[in-house]
């Protein structure tokens, strides 16, 4: 006689709604923090606004339902990227991220360089297609022999050069932020730019440590997150109603604009 098929399993609806509790708790959390910088930048152009924490509740309760989507999004790539796990892995990883800063940092040096000494537009940009893309091939090639010597190097070997190559890396990065700080503090109409660029890198690093393997299954965060969300949105909507308040977050945070003026307008 044929066996039969074992029945198929029940949904485990309360891993579900764990998890579901666990993203609304550390989106919360990591909504409090992204939203640190531009509260600081809000409260120091509206001086006769609301108070501080007035205005990181606002902004952290924009920020949330974006930060619930991303930390959700993440949670699934690391999932899917676990496949893709094998013998060397941390290598790979350290060589694509070697591979990016080199691209941050070659890129931005290649457009400061372009931008001292050419003074026709169109000619600086087709350059620099043309170079950055004979940069990027470049250093790819450079990033994946690193990893083929890391890889037969000898256990401590390998461990100096990714400490050795993170430090550079670290330092160049550095280097490169401070001469955006620089640049946008001498120029007002980048103000607004250089802080969206900060507010998308607080709200990226946020989003990425929120969405820790470790921190799925965590109940108590599932338990208590939900309503500190629903405390956050309350409190922080009410914060939206008043004109010189939106005045300021769209000229100090315009990555915030667009999802303030909704909630304003509810």
């Amino acid at each position: 006689m044929p066996g039969s098929a074992p029945p198929p399993r029940a949904v485990d609806a309360g891993s579900f709604v764990v998890r579901l509790g666990t993203a609304v708790g550390l989106a919360t959390l990591a909504s409090l923090a992204g939203a640190v910088p531009a509260t600081l930048r809000v409260t120091s152009v509206a001086a006769d606004g609301p108070g501080t924490w007035r205005v990181w509740l606002a902004l952290a309760a924009a920020a949330l339902v974006p930060m619930v989507a991303a930390v959700v999004v993440l949670r699934g790539a690391r999932e899917g990227l676990r496949a893709f796990a094998g013998p060397g892995a941390g290598l790979r990883v350290v060589g694509v991220g070697l591979w990016l800063a080199s691209l941050l940092v070659g890129l931005t040096l290649l457009g400061a360089v372009l931008r001292a000494h050419t003074h026709q537009h169109a000619l600086a940009g087709v350059t620099f297609a043309f170079a950055a893309l004979i940069f990027a091939v470049a250093s790819a090639v450079v990033c994946a022999r690193i990893v083929a010597l890391a890889r037969s190097a000898p256990d401590f070997a390998r461990r100096g050069l990714v400490v050795i190559l993170g430090a550079a890396a670290v330092l160049a990065l550095g280097y490169v932020g401070l001469r955006f700080v620089r640049a946008a503090s001498h120029d007002a109409a980048s103000y607004g730019a250089a802080g969206t660029v900060v507010d998308v890198l607080a709200f990226g690093l946020a989003a990425f440590f929120a969405s820790r393997p470790s921190l799925i299954a965590r109940r108590a965060i599932a338990l208590v997150g939900p309503p500190i969300a629903v405390a956050v949105v309350a409190l922080g909507v009410t914060t939206l109603r008043g004109a010189p308040m939106l005045d300021a977050i769209g000229e100090s945070a315009p990555v915030f604009a667009p999802v303030v003026e909704f909630l304003s307008s509810r």
